[in-house]
């Protein structure tokens, strides 16, 4: 079983563990190739950034990595 996805890790680190996700963030509009600002915030200040509802973007991300 993985380790769900939690608003304090990284997009980095979230995309490096599961690249599956790349899709659920390009939904959002986080293009996370080529992103500089990414590498330094965590899910939580990304998604008050982006103004992207936390709740939601964290269910998708750990649906999309379920087995």
């Amino acid at each position: 079983m993985s380790t769900p996805i939690t608003q304090d890790m990284s997009i980095p680190e979230i995309v490096a563990q599961h690249p599956q996700t790349k899709a659920v963030f390009a939904r959002y509009g986080l293009h996370v190739d080529g992103y500089k600002a990414i590498e330094h915030e965590n899910l939580f200040a990304t998604s008050r950034v982006h103004q992207i509802d936390l709740n939601q973007i964290l269910k998708e991300l750990n649906q999309a990595v379920a087995p």
